[in-house]
């Protein structure tokens, strides 16, 4: 099975203990903080190790040697950063539906990169359902097919270079074109589960995340934890359990 470019391809096959904004770093700062220590203890991450593994094509998740009722696909909430592989929602999603689902998210994308990977994947992996976390408008993925490279931007980064382009400050910037490239995105993800006889669930971002939860419930005390993800997961199970349209 061919692979995708991404800015995890380079960990395939390999294990870490910490990524993104879960960093020894950042943690070693917390639990000098009595505040923030307390908050990690009460959550069971201090001394806590979380394994990151990778399979052969740079997802969190099983290897693609079997079949997969559900994949998923999203950004950092779906990838599940600073919380352990078991707790993420697609995992979740696993234990309480007993369907086997694979975890395509990838922290810090974009819905480019979700739908990206949909085409690619959902071909290949033929699943009864794909489920899609959007995450926010305002990120933009860019591919340069010359070194290659998949890098994902926020419009409002201006520390980035990127950001300083004129297409992104005078397309992506503006909110009615993070609208219509949301809507693009979202009419391909749905148009191409229809065609392949799977089905689409995809649950926005703003009206799905934009909940009252524990913040700061993974171990870099700015993602959600395990009980935030599980409520998720049944949302999804709900969801699932409804009669399919013919």
């Amino acid at each position: 099975m061919n692979t995708l470019i991404h800015n995890y391809s380079r960990l395939a096959n390999k294990t870490l203990h910490w990524d993104t904004s879960d960093n020894q770093p950042q943690y070693l700062k917390n639990i000098q903080n009595p505040e923030a220590y307390k908050r990690l203890s009460d959550l069971g991450f201090v001394n806590t190790q979380i394994d990151y593994q990778y399979n052969s094509h740079g997802f969190r998740t099983h290897e693609f040697d079997c079949a997969f009722d559900a994949v998923c696909f999203g950004d950092s909430f779906t990838m599940g950063t600073g919380v352990h592989s078991q707790d993420t929602w697609p995992e979740q999603l696993a234990t309480i539906t007993g369907l086997t689902v694979a975890n395509l998210g990838h922290a810090g994308s974009s819905n480019d990169t979700a739908v990206r990977f949909a085409l690619h994947y959902l071909p290949l992996l033929r699943p009864r359902y794909a489920v899609w976390l959007q995450t926010d408008m305002h990120r933009v993925e860019l591919l340069d097919d010359t070194v290659p490279l998949s890098l994902n931007i926020i419009a409002s980064d201006t520390k980035n270079p990127c950001a300083d382009d004129y297409f992104i400050k005078t397309w992506f910037t503006s909110v009615t074109n993070q609208q219509l490239s949301l809507q693009k995105n979202t009419m391909a993800f749905k148009y191409l589960c229809n065609s392949l006889g799977i089905h689409a669930v995809v649950l926005p971002r703003d009206d799905t995340m934009n909940r009252p939860y524990p913040h700061g419930g993974a171990r870099d005390l700015l993602h959600p934890g395990v009980d935030t993800y599980k409520i998720l997961a049944h949302q999804i199970k709900t969801i699932l359990d409804e009669p399919m349209l013919t």
